[in-house]
């Protein structure tokens, strides 16, 4: 794939991934909005993660068995009617409802994008080029997490859905122009192979690690604002430059991250980056200078940074070409079930002890990859890449 269709797949992923990043900061509020209860709202947030953690494996194996461009396509297209339904769901119903069609479409996207990408990277590069796909879901990050306050502040909910349904289709025209690499002829993973492949040293410690640092993200969005503002007393200002800090070095590190990944193995700096991330989960509940924190916060991205591509690259690199469709399914399951469990689990935690009490917890989870990380240091089995150039590029 050249750079020009390489950039368009990026780009098709970040207008894919923005609207669900912008909903974090607001829907619960928009839940309480149309009338929903505590436990509605609970319900209604956990719906999507819910839905988009099978829909990915689901939709995974439909791109290895008819491509990745139709289900990408057909992806972005769903989510943008998703998005515009959001804007007339006006009771809990109507909006859980909605919460589930959003899994559903938001379920073709990330295993067809992150497929395309490992598609036709090279073994040699896979680090960079998980990277760079890394930097356009991190920039989703910014941008949806930028514009959601803010527009529904000025505009109202109405108008921030219209926005994300509009980028949706921005996406979707950019899929339309994609060129998708020739294929083999496809042929599905069965159950057993994939559980199989997802047990090896290497796949299994990208899946633990990615698992391990969602699971910390998720009590990281969850508790680190109630700890600055309501037990330390920061206000938000000093919340929105320390999640900048963290936004800032996490898309610096990407790239570099990838470099060490293909140079030195990617067990490397997925190590690197739970370290850092538990070290300054662990820190940042002990210091109450705004400077220091603002360290922290940047130390933690710092590990997402590392992370990310190194654990996609642990995963996509040993896998077949014409599986990966279900292999990055299973990887973004996982992703997003860390967050599912994370954020209850540490927002459980804090609750019997203080954000702070959370916080530090969630850092001991860190070990839970750093294991898998240790067993592929002392595993016996050699890194198999599966395929030839002839298979990532299509037949001549």
């Amino acid at each position: 794939m050249s750079r020009r269709m390489t950039a368009k797949v990026l780009a098709a992923t970040m207008f894919g991934t923005i609207d669900s990043n912008a909903l974090v900061p607001i829907i619960a509020l928009y839940a309480q909005s149309v009338g929903a209860d505590l436990v509605q709202t609970g319900v209604i947030v956990g719906l999507f993660s819910l839905v988009h953690a099978p829909a990915n494996v689901f939709f995974g194996r439909i791109a290895d068995r008819i491509g990745r461009k139709l289900p990408l396509q057909v992806g972005l297209l769903w989510d943008a009617v998703s998005l515009f339904l959001y804007s007339i769901a006006s009771t809990p119903l109507l909006l859980a409802l909605v919460r589930i069609s959003h899994g559903i479409g938001s379920g073709f996207v990330g295993p067809s994008s992150m497929a395309l990408i490992a598609d036709t990277s090279t073994p040699e590069r896979k680090g960079r080029s998980m990277a760079l796909y890394g930097i356009s879901l991190a920039l989703a990050v910014v941008i949806g997490f930028g514009i959601a306050g803010p527009v529904v502040a000025r505009l109202g909910y109405s108008t921030l859905f219209y926005i994300l349904s509009g980028g949706l289709l921005v996406g979707f025209l950019i899929a339309v122009t994609i060129r998708e690499p020739a294929q083999g002829r496809p042929q599905t993973m069965p159950w057993r192979r994939l559980l199989a492949y997802a047990a090896r040293p290497r796949p299994a410690a990208g899946y633990a690690s990615i698992f391990s640092l969602y699971f910390i993200l998720g009590a990281f969005v969850t508790l680190v604002p109630l700890h600055l503002q309501q037990e330390l007393g920061y206000g938000p200002l000093a919340v929105g430059l320390s999640f900048t800090a963290f936004a800032i070095l996490s898309l610096l590190l990407h790239y570099p991250a990838g470099i060490l990944a293909d140079r030195f193995g990617p067990s490397t700096p997925a190590g690197i980056g739970l370290v850092a991330v538990a070290i300054a989960m662990a820190s940042i509940p002990l210091v109450r200078d705004l400077s220091m924190l603002l360290v922290l916060m940047a130390l933690f991205g710092v590990g997402h940074g590392f992370v990310f591509p190194a654990a996609s690259t642990l995963v996509s690199r040993g896998a077949d070409p014409d599986q990966h469709g279900v292999v990055t399914g299973l990887f973004y399951a996982v992703l997003v079930s860390g967050v599912a469990v994370g954020a209850p689990v540490m927002a459980a935690v804090a609750s019997v002890t203080t954000f702070g009490g959370g916080i530090w917890a969630s850092a001991w989870v860190s070990l839970i990859g750093l294991a898998f990380l240790a067993r592929v240091l002392i595993s016996t089995e050699t890194p198999l890449v599966v395929g030839s150039t002839r298979l990532m590029n299509g037949p001549k």
